[in-house]
């Protein structure tokens, strides 16, 4: 036995050999109480997750609550999943989801004014800054960011949520009709009347 293998035993090679299994090997080992491999799936799709829910409900709480939701479920219904669709399909349907399910509770709400509102002095950054990085690039990045989120939110709804699975996240087309249930045409339609706007 190599020193390195008794040194890292059986559970780090475990762990490095789960790194590099496809992301429906390891909802498998999940199914079968694997935690880590959850743990390596958390850690695959949290921020693409958050970004894509983001972009739907433009409040970073809001979308902070909707991607740990999101992950929760996906963690307590994963003896559900089937491989007839790519886990990141099934995922992205959760999440499109519960933030259906945001938007119309949001619609459902009275709509009330602080007169008094707290100070965000509580507030912590979620990532420490970078001191290596240009703050110019870390500036246009983020006018960048601002000019399509703007853009984004113009779009309705219904035509949102297919146009950013399709250019954010990069899913086919027929993964998209899985995620979101509707018909392959219309997919088609309400991207490019997105894309349109």
């Amino acid at each position: 036995m190599l020193m390195s293998e008794m040194q890292n035993g059986p559970g780090v090679r475990a762990s490095a050999q789960m790194l590099e299994m496809r992301d429906e090997d390891l909802i498998v080992l999940v199914q079968q109480g694997q935690r880590k491999a959850y743990d390596i799936l958390v850690t695959r799709y949290k921020n693409r997750l958050y970004n894509f829910i983001l972009k739907m409900v433009a409040n970073p709480t809001e979308a902070e609550e909707l991607t740990q939701e999101t992950l929760i479920r996906a963690y307590i219904y994963a003896d559900k999943y089937r491989e007839i669709a790519r886990f990141s399909t099934w995922l992205f349907t959760i999440a499109t989801n519960l933030v259906r399910n945001n938007i119309r509770k949001i619609k459902r709400r009275p709509y009330t004014v602080a007169i008094d509102p707290a100070p965000d002095e509580d507030k912590m950054p979620v990532d420490p800054v970078d001191n290596s990085a240009d703050p110019s690039e870390d500036i246009q990045r983020q006018e960048l960011a601002d000019l399509i989120s703007e853009a984004t939110s113009q779009i309705p709804e219904k035509y949102r949520i297919p146009f950013l699975l399709r250019e954010i996240e990069q899913m086919s087309y027929e993964e998209i009709q899985e995620a979101t249930g509707l018909k392959l045409g219309t997919v088609r339609s309400r991207i490019n009347r997105a894309r349109t706007r």
